[in-house]
């Protein structure tokens, strides 16, 4: 996988902070990421508007194909 850039890691702070670091499917607010929407090795673009703010454990359910955030 390619490194992320910086505006890549902005991206997914800025997004954390618009969602006010609370998970977007279940509302916790432990361990709280910033998940491409589009994936950055699929040329998701660096900005606010494709990152979801998941916590730890629905971000892996996503990964696992568990939780399909093109619903919310």
């Amino acid at each position: 996988m390619a490194k992320r850039s910086s505006a890549h890691t902005r991206a997914q702070k800025e997004g954390k902070v618009r969602d006010n670091y609370t998970c977007q499917v279940c509302g916790s607010q432990k361990d709280v990421e910033g998940h491409h929407i589009v994936a950055h090795q699929f040329l998701g673009a660096a900005t606010i508007d494709n990152i979801v703010s998941l916590c730890h454990a629905c971000h892996k359910e996503v990964h696992r194909g568990n939780i399909d955030i093109t619903k919310f």
